[in-house]
Protein backbone atom coordinates (compact mmCIF):
# COMPACT_ATOMS: atom_id res chain seq x y z
CA UNK A 1 0.00 0.00 0.00
CA UNK A 2 1.40 3.48 -0.87
CA UNK A 3 1.72 6.21 1.73
CA UNK A 4 2.53 9.89 1.08
CA UNK A 5 4.80 11.90 3.35
CA UNK A 6 4.87 15.64 4.10
CA UNK A 7 6.95 16.27 0.98
CA UNK A 8 4.34 14.52 -1.18
CA UNK A 9 6.71 11.62 -1.86
CA UNK A 10 5.21 8.16 -2.14
CA UNK A 11 6.59 5.19 -0.21
CA UNK A 12 5.62 1.54 -0.21
CA UNK A 13 4.48 0.18 3.16
CA UNK A 14 3.80 -3.48 3.90
CA UNK A 15 0.81 -4.96 5.67
CA UNK A 16 1.88 -6.53 8.96
CA UNK A 17 -0.92 -6.73 11.48
CA UNK A 18 1.20 -8.18 14.28
CA UNK A 19 3.89 -5.48 13.98
CA UNK A 20 1.34 -2.66 14.05
CA UNK A 21 -0.66 -4.06 16.97
CA UNK A 22 2.53 -4.59 18.97
CA UNK A 23 3.48 -0.96 18.29
CA UNK A 24 0.03 0.24 19.38
CA UNK A 25 0.42 -1.69 22.62
CA UNK A 26 3.68 0.20 23.22
CA UNK A 27 1.95 3.51 22.53
CA UNK A 28 3.58 3.97 19.12
CA UNK A 29 1.73 5.04 15.99
CA UNK A 30 2.61 7.15 12.92
CA UNK A 31 -0.90 7.78 11.71
CA UNK A 32 -4.50 6.62 11.51
CA UNK A 33 -6.72 7.14 8.46
CA UNK A 34 -9.56 7.73 8.00
CA UNK A 35 -10.77 9.11 11.32
CA UNK A 36 -13.81 7.34 12.71
CA UNK A 37 -15.78 10.01 14.48
CA UNK A 38 -18.64 9.60 16.84
CA UNK A 39 -19.34 5.86 16.98
CA UNK A 40 -20.31 5.99 20.64
CA UNK A 41 -22.37 9.13 20.06
CA UNK A 42 -24.13 7.77 16.99
CA UNK A 43 -24.76 4.31 18.37
CA UNK A 44 -25.89 5.78 21.70
CA UNK A 45 -28.25 8.17 19.94
CA UNK A 46 -29.63 5.28 17.90
CA UNK A 47 -30.30 3.29 21.07
CA UNK A 48 -31.99 6.30 22.67
CA UNK A 49 -34.20 6.87 19.63
CA UNK A 50 -35.05 3.19 19.62
CA UNK A 51 -36.05 3.35 23.30
CA UNK A 52 -33.57 0.61 24.15
CA UNK A 53 -32.61 1.89 27.64
CA UNK A 54 -36.21 1.55 28.83
CA UNK A 55 -36.33 -2.02 27.54
CA UNK A 56 -32.99 -2.97 29.09
CA UNK A 57 -34.21 -1.52 32.38
CA UNK A 58 -36.86 -4.26 32.42
CA UNK A 59 -34.20 -6.94 32.80
CA UNK A 60 -35.11 -9.05 35.86
CA UNK A 61 -33.14 -8.37 39.02
CA UNK A 62 -32.96 -11.28 41.50
CA UNK A 63 -30.66 -9.43 43.93
CA UNK A 64 -31.68 -8.28 47.38
CA UNK A 65 -29.28 -5.31 47.27
CA UNK A 66 -29.81 -3.29 44.11
CA UNK A 67 -27.37 -0.44 44.51
CA UNK A 68 -26.18 -0.94 40.90
CA UNK A 69 -29.08 -0.67 38.41
CA UNK A 70 -29.55 -3.73 36.20
CA UNK A 71 -29.61 -1.43 33.18
CA UNK A 72 -25.93 -0.58 33.70
CA UNK A 73 -25.01 -4.28 33.78
CA UNK A 74 -26.99 -4.81 30.57
CA UNK A 75 -25.42 -1.93 28.65
CA UNK A 76 -21.93 -3.03 29.73
CA UNK A 77 -22.60 -6.53 28.39
CA UNK A 78 -23.92 -5.14 25.10
CA UNK A 79 -20.74 -3.11 24.61
CA UNK A 80 -18.57 -5.99 25.77
CA UNK A 81 -19.96 -7.91 22.80
CA UNK A 82 -19.47 -4.97 20.43
CA UNK A 83 -15.81 -4.79 21.41
CA UNK A 84 -15.44 -8.57 21.02
CA UNK A 85 -14.06 -8.89 24.55
CA UNK A 86 -13.76 -12.55 25.51
CA UNK A 87 -13.92 -12.21 29.29
CA UNK A 88 -15.55 -10.08 31.97
CA UNK A 89 -12.06 -9.26 33.24
CA UNK A 90 -11.28 -7.52 29.96
CA UNK A 91 -14.52 -5.58 30.29
CA UNK A 92 -13.22 -3.69 33.30
CA UNK A 93 -9.71 -3.34 31.84
CA UNK A 94 -10.99 -1.83 28.58
CA UNK A 95 -14.34 -0.12 29.09
CA UNK A 96 -13.58 1.20 32.59
CA UNK A 97 -10.29 2.86 31.62
CA UNK A 98 -11.94 5.96 30.16
CA UNK A 99 -14.31 8.26 32.08
CA UNK A 100 -15.60 9.50 28.72
CA UNK A 101 -16.51 5.97 27.64
CA UNK A 102 -18.26 5.35 30.96
CA UNK A 103 -20.20 8.57 30.63
CA UNK A 104 -21.41 7.55 27.21
CA UNK A 105 -22.46 4.18 28.61
CA UNK A 106 -24.81 5.90 31.06
CA UNK A 107 -22.77 6.34 34.25
CA UNK A 108 -22.90 9.70 36.04
CA UNK A 109 -19.95 11.65 37.46
CA UNK A 110 -20.22 10.25 40.99
CA UNK A 111 -20.53 6.63 39.83
CA UNK A 112 -17.47 7.04 37.59
CA UNK A 113 -15.23 8.68 40.19
CA UNK A 114 -16.50 7.21 43.45
CA UNK A 115 -17.92 3.87 42.34
CA UNK A 116 -20.78 1.94 43.87
CA UNK A 117 -18.72 0.47 46.72
CA UNK A 118 -17.13 2.65 49.38
CA UNK A 119 -13.82 0.79 49.51
CA UNK A 120 -13.87 -0.74 46.04
CA UNK A 121 -10.62 -0.52 44.09
CA UNK A 122 -12.28 -0.86 40.69
CA UNK A 123 -14.54 2.02 39.62
CA UNK A 124 -17.44 2.06 39.09
CA UNK A 125 -17.63 -1.67 40.01
CA UNK A 126 -15.63 -4.84 39.40
CA UNK A 127 -16.33 -7.80 37.17
CA UNK A 128 -17.32 -9.94 40.18
CA UNK A 129 -20.35 -7.71 40.77
CA UNK A 130 -21.39 -8.13 37.14
CA UNK A 131 -20.86 -11.90 37.23
CA UNK A 132 -22.77 -12.29 40.50
CA UNK A 133 -25.73 -10.41 39.04
CA UNK A 134 -26.08 -12.46 35.86
CA UNK A 135 -25.38 -15.72 37.73
CA UNK A 136 -28.65 -15.15 39.59
CA UNK A 137 -30.71 -15.01 36.41
CA UNK A 138 -32.47 -18.03 34.91
CA UNK A 139 -32.92 -19.13 31.27
CA UNK A 140 -36.65 -18.39 31.60
CA UNK A 141 -35.91 -14.82 32.70
CA UNK A 142 -33.56 -14.26 29.78
CA UNK A 143 -36.24 -15.56 27.40
CA UNK A 144 -38.95 -13.30 28.89
CA UNK A 145 -36.65 -10.30 28.61
CA UNK A 146 -35.82 -11.03 24.99
CA UNK A 147 -39.51 -11.43 24.17
CA UNK A 148 -39.97 -7.88 25.50
CA UNK A 149 -37.10 -6.67 23.31
CA UNK A 150 -38.54 -8.46 20.26
CA UNK A 151 -41.97 -6.88 20.77
CA UNK A 152 -40.29 -3.49 21.07
CA UNK A 153 -38.32 -3.99 17.85
CA UNK A 154 -41.52 -5.13 16.13
CA UNK A 155 -43.17 -1.82 17.00
CA UNK A 156 -40.20 0.44 16.33
CA UNK A 157 -38.73 -1.23 13.24
CA UNK A 158 -41.62 -2.61 11.16
CA UNK A 159 -39.38 -2.53 8.06
CA UNK A 160 -37.45 -5.49 9.42
CA UNK A 161 -40.55 -7.66 9.44
CA UNK A 162 -41.88 -6.90 5.96
CA UNK A 163 -40.93 -10.25 4.41
CA UNK A 164 -42.02 -12.33 7.39
CA UNK A 165 -39.33 -14.95 6.68
CA UNK A 166 -37.62 -16.50 9.71
CA UNK A 167 -34.97 -19.16 10.27
CA UNK A 168 -34.76 -21.61 13.15
CA UNK A 169 -31.43 -22.99 14.38
CA UNK A 170 -29.79 -24.56 17.39
CA UNK A 171 -26.19 -24.01 18.42
CA UNK A 172 -24.07 -25.61 21.10
CA UNK A 173 -22.96 -23.26 23.88
CA UNK A 174 -19.82 -24.77 25.38
CA UNK A 175 -18.75 -23.62 28.83
CA UNK A 176 -15.04 -24.54 29.20
CA UNK A 177 -13.72 -26.35 32.24
CA UNK A 178 -12.54 -24.00 34.96
CA UNK A 179 -11.33 -23.59 38.51
CA UNK A 180 -12.26 -25.82 41.46
CA UNK A 181 -12.49 -28.84 39.12
CA UNK A 182 -15.47 -27.33 37.35
CA UNK A 183 -16.09 -29.67 34.38
CA UNK A 184 -16.82 -28.55 30.84
CA UNK A 185 -20.53 -28.04 30.38
CA UNK A 186 -22.79 -27.70 27.36
CA UNK A 187 -26.04 -25.88 26.80
CA UNK A 188 -28.08 -25.46 23.67
CA UNK A 189 -29.30 -22.13 22.32
CA UNK A 190 -32.40 -22.42 20.15
CA UNK A 191 -32.51 -19.24 18.04
CA UNK A 192 -35.28 -17.73 15.93
CA UNK A 193 -33.75 -15.30 13.44
CA UNK A 194 -35.45 -13.01 11.00
CA UNK A 195 -34.12 -12.90 7.47
CA UNK A 196 -33.03 -9.45 6.41
CA UNK A 197 -30.57 -8.33 3.78
CA UNK A 198 -29.38 -11.88 3.18
CA UNK A 199 -28.46 -12.31 6.82
CA UNK A 200 -29.98 -14.02 9.83
CA UNK A 201 -30.61 -11.51 12.62
CA UNK A 202 -31.15 -13.25 15.97
CA UNK A 203 -34.45 -12.07 17.40
CA UNK A 204 -35.59 -14.53 20.09
CA UNK A 205 -33.62 -17.32 21.72
CA UNK A 206 -33.97 -19.85 24.47
CA UNK A 207 -31.30 -21.72 26.43
CA UNK A 208 -32.02 -25.37 27.14
CA UNK A 209 -30.15 -28.49 28.19
CA UNK A 210 -27.87 -29.90 25.50
CA UNK A 211 -29.88 -33.13 25.78
CA UNK A 212 -33.08 -31.39 24.64
CA UNK A 213 -34.11 -32.38 21.11
CA UNK A 214 -34.03 -29.54 18.59
CA UNK A 215 -37.68 -29.95 17.67
CA UNK A 216 -38.76 -29.86 21.34
CA UNK A 217 -36.85 -26.62 21.90
CA UNK A 218 -38.17 -25.22 18.62
CA UNK A 219 -41.82 -25.90 19.42
CA UNK A 220 -41.57 -24.07 22.75
CA UNK A 221 -39.69 -21.15 21.21
CA UNK A 222 -42.14 -20.71 18.32
CA UNK A 223 -45.09 -20.77 20.71
CA UNK A 224 -43.56 -17.98 22.77
CA UNK A 225 -42.56 -16.02 19.65
CA UNK A 226 -46.04 -16.08 18.11
CA UNK A 227 -47.56 -14.90 21.37
CA UNK A 228 -45.03 -12.07 21.63
CA UNK A 229 -45.00 -10.88 18.02
CA UNK A 230 -48.61 -11.50 17.07
CA UNK A 231 -50.18 -13.75 14.49
CA UNK A 232 -49.11 -12.93 10.95
CA UNK A 233 -45.63 -11.67 11.81
CA UNK A 234 -44.01 -15.04 11.04
CA UNK A 235 -45.29 -16.14 7.64
CA UNK A 236 -42.57 -18.50 6.43
CA UNK A 237 -40.23 -20.62 8.54
CA UNK A 238 -36.93 -22.04 7.23
CA UNK A 239 -35.75 -24.59 9.80
CA UNK A 240 -33.00 -27.13 9.34
CA UNK A 241 -33.78 -30.84 9.34
CA UNK A 242 -33.32 -31.14 13.09
CA UNK A 243 -36.78 -29.58 13.39
CA UNK A 244 -38.43 -32.00 10.98
CA UNK A 245 -41.84 -32.83 12.47
CA UNK A 246 -44.85 -33.20 10.19
CA UNK A 247 -47.43 -32.89 12.95
CA UNK A 248 -45.88 -29.66 14.23
CA UNK A 249 -45.64 -28.23 10.69
CA UNK A 250 -49.34 -28.91 10.28
CA UNK A 251 -50.14 -27.15 13.55
CA UNK A 252 -48.08 -24.11 12.55
CA UNK A 253 -49.98 -23.76 9.29
CA UNK A 254 -53.42 -24.52 10.69
CA UNK A 255 -53.25 -22.51 13.91
CA UNK A 256 -50.89 -19.66 13.03
CA UNK A 257 -50.76 -19.43 9.21
CA UNK A 258 -47.03 -20.22 9.19
CA UNK A 259 -45.75 -22.09 6.15
CA UNK A 260 -42.55 -24.13 6.21
CA UNK A 261 -39.85 -24.99 3.69
CA UNK A 262 -37.61 -27.80 4.91
CA UNK A 263 -35.44 -30.59 3.55
CA UNK A 264 -36.54 -34.19 4.16
CA UNK A 265 -34.37 -37.18 4.97
CA UNK A 266 -33.51 -39.88 2.46
CA UNK A 267 -35.02 -42.59 4.66
CA UNK A 268 -38.49 -41.01 4.57
CA UNK A 269 -41.26 -42.36 2.37
CA UNK A 270 -41.90 -38.94 0.88
CA UNK A 271 -38.31 -38.82 -0.41
CA UNK A 272 -38.81 -42.14 -2.21
CA UNK A 273 -42.19 -41.02 -3.55
CA UNK A 274 -40.71 -37.86 -5.06
CA UNK A 275 -37.98 -39.89 -6.80
CA UNK A 276 -40.61 -42.22 -8.22
CA UNK A 277 -42.83 -39.40 -9.47
CA UNK A 278 -39.82 -37.72 -11.05
CA UNK A 279 -39.52 -40.63 -13.47
CA UNK A 280 -42.96 -39.70 -14.83
CA UNK A 281 -42.01 -36.07 -15.40
CA UNK A 282 -38.52 -36.23 -16.92
CA UNK A 283 -39.39 -33.53 -19.48
CA UNK A 284 -40.15 -30.99 -16.73
CA UNK A 285 -36.61 -30.68 -15.35
CA UNK A 286 -35.20 -27.14 -15.40
CA UNK A 287 -31.67 -25.91 -14.86
CA UNK A 288 -30.79 -24.05 -11.66
CA UNK A 289 -27.87 -22.18 -10.19
CA UNK A 290 -25.27 -24.60 -8.79
CA UNK A 291 -24.44 -24.67 -5.08
CA UNK A 292 -21.79 -22.32 -3.71
CA UNK A 293 -19.02 -24.79 -2.97
CA UNK A 294 -15.33 -24.27 -2.38
CA UNK A 295 -14.43 -27.47 -4.22
CA UNK A 296 -14.28 -27.65 -7.99
CA UNK A 297 -15.73 -28.49 -10.40
CA UNK A 298 -19.23 -27.33 -9.48
CA UNK A 299 -21.99 -29.74 -10.39
CA UNK A 300 -24.66 -29.17 -13.00
CA UNK A 301 -27.83 -28.62 -11.02
CA UNK A 302 -31.36 -29.14 -12.18
CA UNK A 303 -34.66 -29.13 -10.30
CA UNK A 304 -38.08 -30.68 -10.72
CA UNK A 305 -41.32 -29.82 -8.96
CA UNK A 306 -43.94 -32.23 -7.66
CA UNK A 307 -47.27 -30.77 -6.55
CA UNK A 308 -49.97 -31.78 -4.09
CA UNK A 309 -48.14 -34.65 -2.41
CA UNK A 310 -50.21 -36.35 0.27
CA UNK A 311 -48.04 -39.28 1.31
CA UNK A 312 -46.60 -37.85 4.53
CA UNK A 313 -49.02 -39.19 7.09
CA UNK A 314 -47.67 -37.10 9.95
CA UNK A 315 -48.39 -33.84 8.11
CA UNK A 316 -52.06 -34.50 7.24
CA UNK A 317 -52.14 -32.14 4.27
CA UNK A 318 -50.89 -31.55 0.72
CA UNK A 319 -47.27 -30.55 0.09
CA UNK A 320 -45.31 -29.24 -2.85
CA UNK A 321 -41.83 -30.66 -3.32
CA UNK A 322 -38.67 -29.77 -5.18
CA UNK A 323 -36.25 -32.49 -6.23
CA UNK A 324 -32.72 -31.12 -6.56
CA UNK A 325 -30.24 -33.13 -8.63
CA UNK A 326 -26.51 -32.29 -8.71
CA UNK A 327 -24.56 -34.06 -11.45
CA UNK A 328 -20.80 -34.34 -10.81
CA UNK A 329 -18.37 -35.99 -13.23
CA UNK A 330 -18.28 -39.14 -11.10
CA UNK A 331 -21.56 -39.14 -9.17
CA UNK A 332 -25.06 -37.73 -8.85
CA UNK A 333 -26.50 -36.41 -5.58
CA UNK A 334 -30.17 -35.76 -4.91
CA UNK A 335 -32.07 -33.92 -2.20
CA UNK A 336 -35.71 -33.11 -1.62
CA UNK A 337 -37.24 -30.03 0.00
CA UNK A 338 -40.95 -29.67 0.71
CA UNK A 339 -43.19 -26.68 1.28
CA UNK A 340 -46.51 -26.48 3.09
CA UNK A 341 -47.40 -23.58 0.76
CA UNK A 342 -49.02 -25.35 -2.19
CA UNK A 343 -48.71 -22.26 -4.40
CA UNK A 344 -44.91 -22.48 -4.41
CA UNK A 345 -43.15 -23.55 -7.57
CA UNK A 346 -40.03 -25.69 -7.66
CA UNK A 347 -37.96 -22.59 -8.38
CA UNK A 348 -39.38 -20.81 -5.33
CA UNK A 349 -38.77 -23.78 -3.04
CA UNK A 350 -35.24 -24.07 -4.41
CA UNK A 351 -34.64 -20.35 -3.79
CA UNK A 352 -35.73 -20.70 -0.16
CA UNK A 353 -33.55 -23.79 0.19
CA UNK A 354 -30.57 -21.73 -1.00
CA UNK A 355 -31.51 -18.93 1.40
CA UNK A 356 -31.53 -21.47 4.20
CA UNK A 357 -27.90 -22.32 3.33
CA UNK A 358 -26.95 -18.63 3.20
CA UNK A 359 -28.57 -18.03 6.58
CA UNK A 360 -26.64 -20.97 8.03
CA UNK A 361 -23.43 -19.42 6.73
CA UNK A 362 -24.37 -16.11 8.36
CA UNK A 363 -25.14 -17.87 11.63
CA UNK A 364 -21.83 -19.77 11.56
CA UNK A 365 -19.90 -16.57 10.88
CA UNK A 366 -21.60 -14.97 13.86
CA UNK A 367 -20.69 -17.88 16.12
CA UNK A 368 -17.09 -17.87 14.87
CA UNK A 369 -16.29 -14.15 14.94
CA UNK A 370 -18.36 -12.90 17.86
CA UNK A 371 -16.65 -15.14 20.45
CA UNK A 372 -19.76 -17.19 21.27
CA UNK A 373 -17.56 -20.30 21.18
CA UNK A 374 -14.51 -18.64 22.76
CA UNK A 375 -15.60 -17.12 26.05
CA UNK A 376 -13.66 -17.93 29.19
CA UNK A 377 -14.65 -20.44 31.85
CA UNK A 378 -17.38 -19.23 34.20
CA UNK A 379 -20.63 -20.26 35.81
CA UNK A 380 -23.20 -21.55 33.27
CA UNK A 381 -25.61 -18.65 33.64
CA UNK A 382 -22.78 -16.13 33.41
CA UNK A 383 -21.88 -17.74 30.08
CA UNK A 384 -25.52 -17.82 28.93
CA UNK A 385 -25.98 -14.14 29.78
CA UNK A 386 -22.91 -13.18 27.77
CA UNK A 387 -24.25 -15.11 24.78
CA UNK A 388 -27.68 -13.50 25.33
CA UNK A 389 -26.26 -9.98 25.05
CA UNK A 390 -23.99 -10.96 22.16
CA UNK A 391 -27.03 -11.99 20.12
CA UNK A 392 -28.71 -8.71 21.03
CA UNK A 393 -25.63 -6.61 20.23
CA UNK A 394 -25.24 -8.27 16.82
CA UNK A 395 -28.83 -7.48 15.81
CA UNK A 396 -28.69 -3.91 17.15
CA UNK A 397 -25.44 -3.26 15.32
CA UNK A 398 -26.80 -4.56 12.03
CA UNK A 399 -29.87 -2.31 12.27
CA UNK A 400 -27.72 0.65 13.31
CA UNK A 401 -25.47 0.04 10.31
CA UNK A 402 -28.44 -0.11 7.97
CA UNK A 403 -29.89 3.16 9.24
CA UNK A 404 -26.54 4.90 9.34
CA UNK A 405 -25.65 4.05 5.75
CA UNK A 406 -29.07 4.85 4.29
CA UNK A 407 -29.45 8.47 3.13
CA UNK A 408 -33.22 8.22 3.42
CA UNK A 409 -33.13 6.92 6.97
CA UNK A 410 -34.79 3.68 5.93
CA UNK A 411 -33.15 0.31 6.40
CA UNK A 412 -30.79 -0.95 3.74
CA UNK A 413 -29.04 -4.30 3.39
CA UNK A 414 -25.46 -4.05 4.63
CA UNK A 415 -22.82 -6.45 5.84
CA UNK A 416 -22.72 -6.29 9.65
CA UNK A 417 -19.31 -5.28 10.95
CA UNK A 418 -18.29 -4.32 14.43
CA UNK A 419 -18.45 -0.66 13.49
CA UNK A 420 -20.60 -0.57 10.38
CA UNK A 421 -18.77 -0.21 7.09
CA UNK A 422 -15.86 1.65 8.75
CA UNK A 423 -12.25 0.45 8.76
CA UNK A 424 -9.11 2.25 9.78
CA UNK A 425 -5.64 2.09 8.25
CA UNK A 426 -3.07 2.34 11.05
CA UNK A 427 0.55 3.16 10.08
CA UNK A 428 3.74 2.44 11.99
CA UNK A 429 7.13 2.88 10.33
CA UNK A 430 7.15 0.77 7.16
CA UNK A 431 4.01 -1.18 8.05
CA UNK A 432 0.27 -0.78 8.09
CA UNK A 433 -2.74 -2.76 9.30
CA UNK A 434 -6.44 -2.47 8.60
CA UNK A 435 -8.31 -2.52 11.91
CA UNK A 436 -11.88 -2.15 13.04
CA UNK A 437 -12.34 0.97 15.16
CA UNK A 438 -13.31 -1.24 18.09
CA UNK A 439 -10.01 -3.13 17.85
CA UNK A 440 -8.05 0.10 17.89
CA UNK A 441 -10.04 1.65 20.73
CA UNK A 442 -9.85 -1.51 22.84
CA UNK A 443 -6.06 -1.62 22.38
CA UNK A 444 -5.71 2.05 23.32
CA UNK A 445 -7.84 1.71 26.44
CA UNK A 446 -6.12 -1.49 27.54
CA UNK A 447 -2.69 0.14 27.14
CA UNK A 448 -3.68 3.63 28.18
CA UNK A 449 -0.55 4.17 30.28
CA UNK A 450 1.74 3.66 27.29
CA UNK A 451 -0.36 6.01 25.17
CA UNK A 452 -0.38 8.66 27.88
CA UNK A 453 3.40 8.43 28.27
CA UNK A 454 3.83 9.03 24.53
CA UNK A 455 0.96 11.48 24.25
CA UNK A 456 2.76 14.40 22.56
CA UNK A 457 4.33 12.25 19.83
CA UNK A 458 1.02 10.51 19.14
CA UNK A 459 -0.94 13.75 19.01
CA UNK A 460 1.57 15.14 16.51
CA UNK A 461 1.17 12.07 14.28
CA UNK A 462 -2.62 12.19 14.44
CA UNK A 463 -2.74 15.93 13.73
CA UNK A 464 -0.50 15.37 10.72
CA UNK A 465 -2.88 12.74 9.37
CA UNK A 466 -5.82 15.12 9.74
CA UNK A 467 -4.09 17.54 7.37
CA UNK A 468 -3.89 21.32 7.62
CA UNK A 469 -6.76 23.15 9.30
CA UNK A 470 -9.43 24.28 6.94
CA UNK A 471 -10.05 27.94 6.39
CA UNK A 472 -13.42 29.60 6.00
CA UNK A 473 -15.42 28.51 2.98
Amino acid sequence: MPQVDAGHNWHLVLEDREQVIAALQRGECDGILPAAVGFFDEFGQFCLELGLPQVLAKLPDPRRRRSIPAFLFATILVHKALFRLRSLRLTSRVLFRSPDVLRRLGFNWREIHEGFYRNGEQKPFNEEALADYVAGLTPAQLLRHQLQVARHLRRELPELFTDGVFALDCCDVRVPAGHFQRPEQHRKACVLSLRYGGHALPLIWRFVSDRTADVVAGRALLKAAVQALGKGTIRLLLPDRGFLDGKWMGQLKRDHGIDTVIGVREDMDIFTDVLGLAELHQHEWESAEPPKLHSKPLPERCILGVRQLSTWEAYKGPLNACLIRDAYPDKTLQQVAVSTDTTMTAAQIHAHKRQRWELEESFMEFARYWNVDHLGSCRPMVYAAQVHFTFLAFTLLFVFAARRDSPTGRLAAVVPMLVPSRELVVYWRGYYAILRPSELLATILEHADAWQANRERLMEALRYCEGPPRGPP
